[in-house]
């Protein structure tokens, strides 16, 4: 009886332990959305003025800066520059955040009406001691791209 006694305390000490954790990490997720949302809207406004990887380049990962300079990254950036400037964002969310202690990484959602369509964003950013790159971009616009002809252009 004794040892169930113990086993039952072990258990419920246990699942507080979980249950903070998750309260943590819940209100750390909260507060990386509310602080780097606005980051988020900058850099979609300043890359869709005219869809240069110059203009944004400051706010790049090195490892996106390698991926970018690529020839199937450059045919997609001249797709991506049909898409026009952005007018607005809507249904913005917060997922995959995880905290470590090289810096907190966040994928960001949502929804981006162009001058020319409208897409579904996904962008991933890291903020460290260095402060916030982009690691991953990706837009999926609600009609096909066309075919067009590659941007020239060095990150």
């Amino acid at each position: 009886m004794e040892f169930l006694k113990k086993l039952m305390m072990w258990l419920g000490g246990l699942f507080t332990l979980i249950v903070i954790l998750i309260i943590f990490l819940a209100a750390g997720s909260s507060s990386f959305k509310d602080e780097q949302e606005p980051f988020v809207q900058q850099f979609m406004a300043d890359f869709s003025e005219r869809w240069e990887t110059q203009d944004i380049y400051a706010h790049l990962s090195n490892e996106f800066i390698e991926q970018i300079n690529t020839q199937e990254s450059k045919i997609i950036l001249a797709q991506f520059k049909t898409m026009g400037k952005i007018k607005s964002i809507s249904d913005f969310e917060l997922g995959n955040y995880n905290a470590h202690t090289s810096g907190t990484t966040g994928e960001f959602s949502f929804k981006g009406t162009f001058e020319n369509g409208d897409a579904l964003i996904n962008i991933t950013i890291k903020t460290s001691d260095i402060g916030v790159r982009v690691v991953f971009f990706r837009l999926t616009p609600s009609t096909p791209f066309l075919d067009v002809e590659p941007i020239n252009q060095k990150a």
